[in-house]
């Protein structure tokens, strides 16, 4: 049963608490900037090889117990967290914030409100147009997740040491990979590639609401599952969606979040419904073919 207003999008952390945990950043490792962030996680809980290994990851078991430390020590410095309490307005008059407004028709006064919203709390951003705010679409990527057996992987990436993963338990980490295929179309952003890629993971649900299915991978500290999975994506620009949810769509700056709740449904019909995801044999999905109704598809997570 999903509910709505508490589910992995909207819980402590976020959708990135049921995540992976990779601590990976393309402005470098080394930076100072990232050695203070990295320091601060070992302070809170985090394993100190962090610090030194060299694709530091976290897992989504220790993720949840370091956030809950980081939450006690904010709160000896005076900060307050309201679970179970939701945002429904901004409140702006002579185009500066004066607050927000919650469900139950109180206020809270500020006069800096930091939005953090993630990507799927839609009625607050109509709230926030019809309140005058600029709001400006942005190209995004957006795709499916491909799952493997991850003794594959290992055997793929490691040959004849691949028994030596163990299950995470071994002396080399459990094996993971990166795929990029470009200019494969004539439109921009049409290059495709491999996203938040979980070794020894799973696939979660996603989804904010039950009409509508949405997944992302996540891994535990250990990777020790039997499955590996990835997600694969392709670059969408503000003007590629407007086939899909229509021409009337094509000035409004929301265009791309309606595309997004336009396809999420797509795929819960997909699947049939009760949050199930629609699934084919990867050889299917690759030459645009159906897998036949007799044909047992592979186990998955």
């Amino acid at each position: 049963i999903l509910n709505p207003e508490s589910n992995y999008c909207f819980g402590e952390g976020g959708a990135g608490t049921w995540s992976d945990g990779k601590l990976t950043t393309k402005i470098g490792k080394n930076s100072e900037e990232v050695r203070e962030v990295l320091k601060m996680l070992v302070e809170m809980g985090a394993p100190a090889k962090i610090l030194t290994d060299g694709k530091p990851h976290l897992g989504t078991d220790r993720l949840v117990r370091i956030l809950r430390t980081i939450r006690l020590e904010l709160e000896g410095m005076g900060a307050s967290y309201m679970f179970g309490t939701k945002v429904s307005d901004v409140i702006v008059k002579g185009e500066k914030v004066k607050g927000v407004r919650l469900e139950d028709g109180s206020m809270i006064k500020a006069d800096v409100v930091v939005l953090a919203v993630g990507h799927s709390a839609r009625p607050l951003y109509e709230k926030l147009l019809h309140a005058g705010l600029e709001l400006t679409p942005k190209p995004f990527s957006a795709g499916f997740r491909a799952e493997h057996p991850q003794d594959l992987i290992n055997s793929i990436q490691y040959g004849p040491y691949a028994s030596k993963v163990d299950k995470g338990n071994g002396p080399i980490p459990v094996a993971d990979y990166k795929l990029t295929a470009t200019n494969l179309g004539s439109r921009k952003n049409s290059d495709v590639y491999s996203f938040c890629m979980c070794p020894g993971g799973q696939i979660v649900s996603t989804s904010v609401d039950p009409k509508e299915l949405c997944i992302n991978g996540m891994s535990f500290s250990k990777r020790s599952s039997k499955w590996a999975n990835a997600a694969i994506v392709v670059g969408i620009s503000p003007d590629d969606v407007i086939k899909d949810i229509g021409c009337k769509f094509k000035d409004h700056p929301m265009k791309g979040v309606y595309w997004q709740k336009e396809m999420e449904r797509r795929a819960a019909k997909a699947g049939g419904g009760n949050l199930v995801a629609p699934v084919q044999p990867i050889h299917n999905f690759v030459s645009s073919s159906f897998c036949q109704s007799n044909v047992s598809l592979p186990g998955s997570s």
